[in-house]
C-alpha cells in the first residue's frame, strides 16, 4: 500500500536529504539554466519556496519524496517534483504517488487549482516522463513550458 505523509525539512532522513541534493546537483550537471534549485535549500534545511514536502511510503517503508512549489505563472497551481528511491523504481509507484498527490492537493491545499510538471530538454528520461504525464491527464502548455492538470 502506498501512502503520502506530510513532513518538514527537519524530518528528512539522511538518505532522503542525499536524494534531494543529488537531484539538484544532477539538474545542474545536465545543463540546467537555473542559478539555484529548491533541492539545495531543502537538503540544507534553509528557507525555501516549498509549500508541501511529502514522504512516499510503500508498505510502511520510505520509498521517495515529493514536494510542491507555487507555479509562478499560474495562480493556484503547484509544480511537483517526485523523487523515487532507486530500489523502488520500476514498480509503478510514481503513478500511485501522483494520484495520491492530486487528491492531497484537492483536499488539503486551500485555493489550489491544479498541478504542473516541467520536463527539461536535457532530462535523459524526457520521453518517458512526457508520455507518463500525458497518459495521466496532463496537457503540455507551450506558453508555460509545463505540463498542467486542472484539479
Amino acid at each position: 500500500m502506498v501512502t503520502l505523509n506530510a513532513i518538514s525539512q527537519h524530518d528528512l532522513t539522511a538518505s532522503e536529504r542525499e536524494s534531494v541534493l543529488a537531484h539538484a546537483v544532477e539538474l545542474h550537471l545536465l545543463g540546467s539554466d537555473e542559478a539555484d534549485h529548491e533541492g539545495f535549500d531543502i537538503a540544507e534545511e534553509k528557507g525555501s519556496n516549498v509549500t508541501h514536502l511529502l514522504r512516499i511510503t510503500r508498505d510502511g517503508q520510505p520509498a521517495g519524496i515529493m514536494y510542491l512549489l507555487p507555479f509562478a505563472d499560474l495562480p493556484g497551481h503547484y509544480e511537483m517534483t517526485i523523487l523515487i528511491h532507486p530500489e523502488f523504481r520500476g514498480r509503478h509507484l510514481t503513478a500511485e504517488a501522483v494520484s495520491l498527490l492530486e487528491n492531497f492537493v484537492r483536499t488539503s491545499v486551500a485555493g489550489a487549482r491544479g498541478l504542473c510538471a516541467t520536463v527539461r530538454e536535457h532530462n535523459p528520461l524526457r520521453a518517458e516522463l512526457t508520455e507518463f504525464l500525458l497518459r495521466h491527464g496532463y496537457r503540455y502548455v507551450p506558453q508555460q513550458l509545463a505540463f498542467i492538470k486542472t484539479l
